[in-house]
């Protein structure tokens, strides 16, 4: 596992051998993983976020828009 971004609220994930990225929510215990044509998507923005040098509040700020598709609960034992 690659950790492409990690902050208070969220964190993004990349499995290696996989062509997808885990999104977490850690405020409210949500993941969701992203795959496809909503990866490429993903990425291309990110990129955009990324090459302004945004703060922390920014990126999350971004990330809350992919908010609705993180379903699976997040269970720690």
């Amino acid at each position: 596992m690659k950790v492409l971004y990690d902050s208070q609220h969220y964190c993004v994930s990349e499995f290696p051998g996989h062509d997808g990225i885990e999104l977490v929510d850690k405020l409210v215990g949500r993941s969701g993983y992203l795959e496809g044509e909503v990866l490429a998507r993903f990425r291309a923005l990110m990129l955009d976020q990324i090459t302004d040098d945004p703060t922390d509040e920014a990126v999350d700020e971004f990330l809350d828009c992919y908010g609705a598709m993180l379903t699976q609960r997040i269970l720690l034992h």
